[in-house]
């Protein structure tokens, strides 16, 4: 997804794309991205409104988080440490890092839905390439294959990735328990 997002900023620069409006002007050969899925003018600035959309959001959430995160670190210095004060601001970010997820699934439906039956099926080819990444790299650690990008550890990728969500200290979908945390064996 990451990759993505940069794929999408570059189309953003390509376009000229700045957040004060959109010219008319003919669109600059596209990227790799938009010839692979065949986009259209329409297409790519309103991914790149998409695109835009998030990054702001982003931005938003990232203050807030760095302003609680300071919060925390002075209720933790305080004299007396305050256990509501504190609960309150970690319960915070993990709203904010939940409604992050949240945004990100509704962006990525609408700019999912800007695409005809035959782009979302080359998107879905994409995506089966991606799962792959992790078994690449292990091809490349025994010499099978020289893998295009030397020393990124593919083994993070795909669904063991953890997002950069503003807030999110733990990766989704975990629900163990505290004890579990402290006891290797539950």
């Amino acid at each position: 997804m990451r990759n993505c997002r940069v794929l999408l900023m570059a189309v953003l620069i390509v376009l000229g794309v700045n957040g004060q409006g959109i010219g008319d002007g003919p669109v600059p050969v596209p990227s790799r991205l938009v010839k692979y899925l065949d986009l259209n003018r329409d297409q790519m600035l309103e991914l790149g409104r998409l695109q835009l959309e998030w990054q702001r959001y982003l931005a938003s959430k990232s203050r807030r988080v760095a302003q609680v995160e300071r919060e925390i670190r002075d209720v933790t210095l305080a004299p007396v440490i305050d256990p509501s004060a504190l609960g309150v601001r970690y319960m915070e970010l993990e709203a904010i890092c939940r409604e992050a997820r949240d945004t990100e699934t509704k962006i990525r439906d609408r700019a999912r839905k800007l695409l005809t039956d035959a782009q979302r099926t080359k998107l879905g080819a994409l995506e089966q390439a991606y799962r792959l990444l992790p078994e690449i790299a292990e091809a490349d650690t025994f010499l099978l294959i020289d893998a295009p990008l030397p020393g990124l550890n593919l083994g993070l990728l795909g669904s063991q990735a953890s997002r950069d969500y503003p807030g999110c200290r733990f990766p989704a979908g975990r629900t163990a328990s505290p004890a579990a945390a402290m006891d290797p064996d539950i």
